[in-house]
């Protein structure tokens, strides 16, 4: 039983660097007048791949994270020739991998011989602003590569442990969620295909990274657990030009 409470999140992780710098490029993106032929809405829902620790069964660095699913809206406007700024905002559930979480803990504790869990999914949202290119490739079809950073809230998911022990031990215990806001950053590629002047269809790769860290009181004090969220989500975009 090595973790029990949450510490509340002190408001300082909201590093003060990083609102600025999304606060401006928010300011500077909608401060220009309308066009309405400028702007593009996508609607953006894929498969969200864990990638290396984000899905390793480690305890205290791994997530045990299984794929899961994101989706997000994203807003972008037309600034010069092929270039456009954009903002996403979206959402990523992972589901955790009770098995591995459950052989680990048990193989970590020489007195427990078995234990049940009940988890809720690793919860990330995420707030990203920055850059795309388009490239023409015919009268149909054209792809487009962006890079963008903001920030992401994850929240670690509540669980609950029902243990059996060898000897004597408590019936169960549990680990409540902590959250982190933290910087992230993403690249992605995307290829498009033109159905009219109003809608395009397309299938997205995109790469999210961000390295949350978590705040744990142990018997032994206060604990803190760097969880790195590293996601590759590919899906489909559904574009209207506005």
């Amino acid at each position: 039983m090595h973790l029990r409470k949450e510490i509340k999140v002190d408001m300082q992780y909201l590093k003060v660097k990083h609102v600025f710098l999304v606060g401006f490029l928010l300011v500077s993106f909608i401060y220009k007048p309308l066009n309405a032929q400028d702007w593009k809405v996508d609607l953006k829902p894929a498969i969200s791949i864990a990638v290396g620790e984000f899905a390793a069964s480690k305890l205290y660095t791994g997530s045990f994270a299984e794929t899961g699913f994101v989706g997000s809206v994203l807003l972008s406007k037309n600034l010069y020739e092929k270039w456009s700024f954009s903002i996403e905002a979206g959402q990523a559930l992972h589901a955790v991998n009770i098995a591995a979480l459950g052989l680990v803990t048990v193989q970590s504790d020489p007195f427990m011989e078995d234990v049940y869990i009940r988890s809720e999914a690793i919860n990330n949202m995420f707030l990203l602003a920055g850059p795309s290119y388009t490239f023409k490739l015919s009268n149909k079809f054209n792809a487009e590569t962006a890079l963008r950073a903001g920030i992401m809230r994850s929240k670690t998911p509540y669980q609950l442990y029902k243990p059996a022990y060898f000897l004597t031990g408590p019936e169960y215990f549990e680990i409540t969620s902590a959250k982190d806001f933290v910087f992230a950053f993403a690249a992605e590629g995307a290829l498009f295909y033109t159905l009219n002047n109003c809608y395009q269809a397309g299938i997205n790769i995109q790469w999210l990274s961000a390295n949350p860290a978590f705040d744990f009181q142990t018997f032994n004090g206060i604990r803190t657990d760097i969880r790195p969220v590293r996601l590759l989500n590919i899906g489909f975009v559904w574009r209207f030009h506005l």
